[in-house]
């Protein structure tokens, strides 16, 4: 009996070690792409703006597309480092060529011009939350 015993303990012992340094050598989560929001200087009837983009996965990200809504009354100004369309109170702001391609880990930034006392909402990274996640469905 003391040989079974010993064998069945050799056995737990060496699954427990090889499923430990399984677990270990797994790669870690990648936060994936997330954007952030400051305003940095505001001057009461306007403010300035400033979205960073970082690259939390795994892959270099070539290309980005940030959206978001101002309220009424909120306008935008002058704007640099992306290039801007709008439609109504939604801005969406677009790479420019030489600050597509974002390597992991690091970030680009660009920054605008407001006038009113609103902030930006419903921010969209790429088609997805700004805060990371998944892409919303489509309607």
């Amino acid at each position: 009996m003391k040989p079974a015993r010993s064998l069945v303990l050799s056995l737990v012992t060496a699954l427990a070690a090889t499923l430990g340094a399984a677990w270990v050598a797994l790669p870690a989560f990648a936060a994936g792409a997330t954007a952030s929001f400051v305003k940095t200087a505001d001057w009461g009837s306007g403010w300035e703006g400033k979205y960073t983009i970082t690259n939390g996965g795994g892959s270099t990200i070539n290309g980005w597309s940030l959206a978001f809504d101002l309220p009424s009354g909120t306008t935008l100004g002058s704007y640099w480092d992306a290039l801007l369309s709008s439609a109504g109170q939604r801005h969406t702001f677009t790479n420019r060529s030489w600050n597509g391609s974002i390597a992991p880990g690091a970030s680009v930034s660009f920054g605008f011009l407001a006038t009113g006392s609103g902030s930006p909402t419903g921010c969209q990274l790429n088609g997805a939350a700004c805060g990371g996640g998944t892409p919303p469905p489509t309607t």
